[in-house]
């Protein structure tokens, strides 16, 4: 007595020995490539950007070189007749939710200004170069898709040379001259919060010296964005920055303040 295999049992095992063979409807054998579903790369965690600005800035207050002390005041519209060059740049590299920034200022003024007091009279010249370089380590306590909220340490590095030319109808002309440097250590906080994919805001503050070296210095500066595409940006808005240090018969007792604008890439 012969046994018969049922006939769909019989079926699938024919077309299980064609499909292996690839002959069964023309499909190829299934193969574990075919069901795999490829995963989305994972997001860079690491992020750099390269920012070049413009400040410009009026300067109030005072600065001082043994018993010479002459007023800083600078208006905006003074600035065009006394700035003698300058250079700003941001720098900024961060691994997800560390960054470090690192912003550099250079500038050079000049000024000269007649005085006249009674039988007393003359001019006195005045030359200024300042670097400043302000470095920080910064920790986003929030990061999402609309907002980052940072808090940083660092220290700003201040470089001066001061040259005051003194010449009145009382005698031979005088000069006073004198380079100061010192770094000031600095917290503060940024918020950077976009209100599209193209529009945002952001903000910064910081607060130090603390008598370290300077009695005080500090800086704000709050501005509004547009992002030409995910990577290039622009920044428009105001800022400004006060220090008080004197030390070693040197004083510097300003504020500066002014508009600024920036281009920015980041990759």
């Amino acid at each position: 007595m012969k046994t018969r295999v049922p006939g769909i049992i019989h079926t699938i095992a024919i077309a299980a020995v064609m499909g292996a063979t690839g002959l069964f409807a023309g499909t190829p054998a299934p193969s574990s490539k075919s069901v795999v579903v490829p995963s989305e790369p994972p997001e860079n965690p690491w992020y750099f950007t390269m920012a070049a600005y413009g400040w410009l800035a009026a300067v109030n207050g005072d600065t001082g070189i043994g018993p010479i002390t002459v007023s800083a005041d600078t208006s905006l519209n003074d600035l065009i007749d006394e700035f003698d060059g300058s250079f700003m740049t941001y720098l900024e590299a961060g691994y997800n939710r560390w960054s470090v920034g690192i912003d550099v200022v250079w500038g050079k003024l000049k000024d000269d200004a007649s005085v006249e007091r009674g039988p007393f009279f003359g001019k006195v010249g005045f030359e200024q170069e300042q670097w400043l370089i302000t470095a920080r380590i910064q920790y986003a306590l929030v990061k999402n898709d609309t907002t980052r909220l940072d808090v940083f340490a660092g220290g700003r590095w201040m470089y001066l040379e001061v040259d005051i030319d003194v010449d009145t109808n009382l005698g031979p002309g005088r000069h006073f001259g004198i380079e100061e440097d010192w770094i000031d250590p600095i917290v503060g906080a940024r918020i950077i919060h976009d209100f599209s994919d193209k529009c945002f805001m952001q903000a910064m503050g910081d607060i130090g010296g603390f008598g370290a070296e300077s009695e005080l210095t500090w800086q704000a500066l709050l501005g509004v964005g547009y992002r030409f595409t995910p990577n290039l940006s622009t920044v428009i808005g105001y800022r400004a920055l006060g220090v008080d240090y004197d030390k070693d018969q040197f004083i510097l007792d300003t504020i500066s303040h002014g508009p600024f604008v920036g281009l920015s890439y980041t990759f």
